[in-house]
């Protein structure tokens, strides 16, 4: 069986900070989560994210970061430990 995965969005490093960028096609995606925090600030959330794994043995990997800031569709993360490259899937962390 063959299965084929599409990335919503990419991994950008940056000096102190890691964005996370959602493809403009996928921005239902961030809407979704933005509803999901309810009356609750965005800032903080705990985040789960589907990416690529940095090491060979593993195709992708399931991380959790915290959400810093959020401009439209990028989000700012921290206590993330990923590398550069393609977002399957991301949402918020059950409390």
């Amino acid at each position: 069986m063959l299965l084929t995965v599409e990335p919503i969005g990419s991994i950008r490093k940056q000096a102190n900070k890691t964005e996370i960028l959602i493809y403009s096609e996928f921005e239902q995606v961030v809407t979704s989560m933005v509803n999901k925090f309810g009356d609750h600030p965005e800032k903080g959330q705990k985040l789960l994210v589907v990416h690529k794994c940095k090491d060979g043995a593993r195709q992708i990997k399931i991380s959790e970061a915290t959400l810093v800031e959020r401009k439209g569709n990028i989000l700012t993360v921290s206590k993330f430990d990923a590398a550069e490259g393609p977002v399957i899937d991301i949402t918020t962390q059950p409390s």
